[in-house]
């Protein structure tokens, strides 16, 4: 709220990841938690999400009866960074054909100067998108600043929405949010780009992916 955000959205990573031992039973503790704190201050939107990991097909965490009771979803490639290219473009088309999965999560899973990213057909990752209605995280975050913005111009052009966070893992993480917008402008986004600039219910409207 001292931000000034409208809303905010708690993406936890999914139980697959085996080092956050997330459990069904904890995401839908956070989830009683976050609604009351909502209740406690509904001047501010709080939705309850995830994290997913999009597995080696394409297929993501928890079967869409589970997943319907989020807010919003991310997927995210986590692990077999080494894939063809085309089995990797097939990997995230998949994910974005799930009606379940809202956001494609630092889509080329770089990590600057620690992991090159992956080898994907960005043309038809770009189409497959828009297509979809799934957004691109640019992922503020120092290490991956992921879209990077000549991705970010270039999946515009197909008519891509796109979503800037700060992939925060610690409160003082919060501040690098600044990291992301920069690298949005450098793309030449605007607010109509961007899913989280929108006013709630724009967003809440184009979370009903599919409805």
């Amino acid at each position: 709220a001292a931000r000034r955000y409208a809303y905010y959205a708690v993406t936890d990573h999914a139980s697959n990841l085996a080092m956050q031992r997330m459990t069904d039973e904890k995401m839908l503790e956070q989830r009683r938690r976050l609604r009351a704190l909502q209740e406690r201050y509904p001047k501010m939107a709080l939705l309850h999400g995830s994290e997913l990991n999009i597995d080696p097909d394409g297929g993501v965490d928890w079967p869409a009866e589970f997943l319907e009771g989020f807010d919003v979803c991310v997927a995210s490639i986590h692990s077999h960074f080494n894939q063809s290219k085309d089995r990797m473009t097939r990997r995230l088309i998949r994910a974005m054909e799930n009606p379940h999965v809202h956001i494609i999560g630092h889509p080329t899973a770089r990590l600057i100067g620690r992991r090159e990213p992956i080898e994907v057909d960005l043309d038809e990752v770009f189409r497959a998108a828009a297509r979809t209605g799934t957004a691109l995280e640019i992922n503020a975050f120092p290490d991956r600043l992921d879209l990077k913005d000549e991705h970010i111009a270039w999946a515009r052009r197909y008519g891509v929405r796109f979503a800037v966070d700060t992939d925060a893992h610690a409160t003082p993480h919060l501040d690098i949010m600044r990291y992301g917008v920069a690298t949005a402008q450098r793309g030449w986004l605007t607010k109509e780009d961007v899913i989280n600039a929108w006013p709630l219910g724009r967003l809440r409207r184009f979370l009903r992916k599919g409805s």
